[in-house]
């Protein structure tokens, strides 16, 4: 079924096709995150980490929504939401217990957990601390996830009812007029409240990182040969590169909890479209076999890093910076590996069982992972 307002002579693809360099940004967004939380945060920039993992995501599943629309005529909500909850929940419930194992057997030197907080952690509240009157959480780093996971509640819904039903270029403005909003609001709760530190983990304070990704996956997409996407030249990514370490530069709080994610998701517009051309070495380097496999691991990578680094200093006070860094990561790799083997994998083969009278899931050749989760 052709959307609305494109060149009906360039089909949309059947499926989604494996872009094994994306894998590598989510690779080296993961890196700034660990980075960050391995004691380099004064020059680590491990929130624009999470920002990159936002984009990513809203850009891959705005593309699948369209691929499905495009293939089946609709898009099927509760395929969606069981992909979606198969995918996300079994490895986060299981860290989540395995960290609260490690708790209460006092391996880990971490703030007093208590129980509300933890129920925060289980049901998507974590980013909204005031819900339950504590942060003292786990160390499972699932603000973010929180995050992704409200704005997909509801956004599949507006694109099968209304954005999916639009020209992709009125879609992509609906979507940069929300961005428009969000940006108002943190606005506003800078000039109203006395602690605005929290737009940094509000999801209405925060999915226009993910919108902008969804703006690249409506308009210009290179995946999309209807589009007839725009081609950025290296000077352009160079460009938008500038303005996000500008970005960064800027130290002005009011700026940083404003300005700034909108200028650093706007951004990110055009060295994506770059790299989704496939084309550079920055291309091949992302891609390449190492990049693509911590890639493929980021989701249990993102879920176990902070609790193995709370266990290392646990065991290891002294250490920090890339000492820690260097401990740490062996033990976090390894529990992706046992994640991805004994738990991911499995779900999979569960979906597929129960999706068999669906239509083929449009995902990508590595199991369709998004940005901090799988897709």
């Amino acid at each position: 079924m052709p959307e609305p307002g494109i060149d009906a002579t360039r089909k949309i693809p059947d499926a989604m096709p494996y872009l094994p360099q994306l894998d590598g940004v989510r690779a080296l967004a993961i890196l700034i995150v660990f980075a960050a939380h391995c004691g380099y945060s004064h020059v680590v920039p491990g929130g624009f980490g999470v920002t990159v993992f936002f984009f990513l995501s809203g850009y891959l599943i705005t593309t699948l929504l369209r691929i499905e629309r495009a293939r089946t005529g609709a898009v099927s909500l509760s395929a969606f939401y069981l992909r979606r909850s198969l995918r996300i929940l079994p490895p986060m419930y299981l860290t989540l217990l395995v960290a609260g194992a490690l708790y209460a057997l006092g391996l880990l030197d971490w703030m007093a957990v208590e129980p509300a907080a933890i129920l925060g952690q289980a049901t998507f509240l974590t980013n909204y601390p005031g819900l339950f009157g504590t942060e003292a959480v786990l160390p499972v780093p699932l603000w973010s996830l929180a995050i992704e996971e409200h704005f997909y509640l509801a956004f599949p819904l507006a694109y099968s009812l209304w954005l999916g039903r639009l020209p992709p270029r009125r879609a992509a403005l609906a979507c940069l007029a929300v961005c428009g909003v969000v940006l108002a609001i943190r606005c506003l709760n800078v000039w109203r409240l006395p602690d605005y530190s929290l737009n940094y983990s509000w999801t209405h304070t925060r999915i226009d990182a993910i919108l902008f990704g969804c703006c690249l996956g409506l308009w210009h997409n290179p995946v999309i040969p209807a589009d007839r996407a725009w081609r950025p030249r290296a000077w352009h990514a160079a460009a938008s590169l500038a303005v996000i370490l500008a970005t960064l530069a800027a130290r002005a709080p009011a700026f940083r909890e404003t300005l700034r994610y909108t200028l650093q998701s706007a951004a990110l517009f055009v060295p994506f479209a770059y790299l989704l051309h496939g084309e550079g070495p920055l291309v091949r380097l992302l891609a390449s076999r190492p990049m693509r496999q911590l890639g493929l691991w980021s989701y249990g990578f993102y879920l176990a890093h902070m609790a193995v680094v709370a266990l290392v200093l646990h065991l290891r006070p002294g250490l920090h910076g890339v000492g820690l860094m260097l401990a740490a990561f062996p033990p976090t790799l390894l529990w992706c590996w046992a994640l991805y083997r004994f738990v991911e994998r499995p779900c999979a083969r569960l979906r597929r069982r129960l999706l068999a009278d669906r239509p083929p899931e449009p995902v990508l050749a590595d199991g369709g992972r998004t940005g901090i989760t799988p897709a």
